[in-house]
């Protein structure tokens, strides 16, 4: 039987993958208890510097698996998702959301804890559990963190989806590369972000994540030992012989 999630490392990056095709990916607590141990499994690898998160088939996620539903929603699937989540916004690593097809509901709610998300041109993206007389659990905390109280408060009444350049306009996403080739653009930006140095990499996820709910002068501590971290770490003089020979450093250009 085919995992729920599977997980393959290529160097320094990690792509865990959502595999329910038939299902489009929707979220059941299968499902969830394997991303939770696949996160944990990459979160461990040391020589992984980015971690995508992908979906097999025509969608990227559909949302709630309506079968699980049937029964009523296990105790553990809100807890467990969350506890990926956390991971996944927590680890010292960048976390990229590639998006196709369908990004919805719960698809959506695993990319709004991703640090980047990359959207093909064919993705449509929306939070519904509005129409269905329920809230997107911790979305109602992401999503506001993400675009803005009143475009996302709006996203989530409604229940409305939204496409590419529309999510792009919001803030919703941060690339969108034309499905016809989404994975060649995909890798050319993975690329670029795999090449910048580590130690600046989890400063700036750090204390980016710290902006909305720490005091300026307690960043700024936090940011003292980092900024030494940065200092410490090959990266800077590498950069610094690469502008003095006039070649590109790392970084999107």
């Amino acid at each position: 039987m085919t995992p729920p999630v599977t997980v393959a490392v290529d160097g320094p990056v990690a792509t865990i993958t959502f595999d329910r095709p038939d299902k489009l990916n929707a979220a059941d607590l299968a499902q969830c208890h394997a991303l939770e141990a696949a996160v944990a499994a990459v979160g461990a690898e040391a020589g992984v510097r980015v971690v995508l998160i992908r979906g097999a088939g025509r969608s990227f996620g559909s949302g709630i698996d309506r079968d699980m539903l049937a029964g009523g929603m296990p105790p553990d699937f809100l807890p467990s998702h969350e506890r990926a989540y956390a991971a996944l916004e927590d680890m010292d690593k960048l976390v990229i959301a590639v998006l196709h097809g369908h990004a919805l509901g719960a698809g959506l709610l695993v990319a709004l804890a991703c640090d980047l998300r990359i959207c093909s041109t064919d993705a449509v993206l929306g939070l519904l559990a509005a129409r269905y007389g329920l809230f997107p659990a911790m979305g109602t905390f992401r999503l506001p963190r993400l675009i803005g109280l009143g475009p996302a408060r709006r996203l989530i009444l409604s229940g409305e989806t939204v496409d590419p350049p529309e999510a792009h306009r919001l803030g919703l996403v941060d690339h969108v590369v034309p499905a016809e080739r989404f994975d060649d653009g995909v890798a050319e930006l993975v690329a670029r972000y795999a090449a910048l140095s580590p130690a600046a990499v989890v400063a700036i996820k750090r204390l980016t994540g710290r902006a909305f709910d720490a005091p300026r002068d307690t960043v700024l501590v936090e940011a003292l030992p980092l900024l030494a971290a940065c200092l410490a770490a090959p990266d800077v003089d590498a950069a610094s012989a690469a502008w003095r020979a006039r070649r590109p450093g790392p970084g999107l250009r």
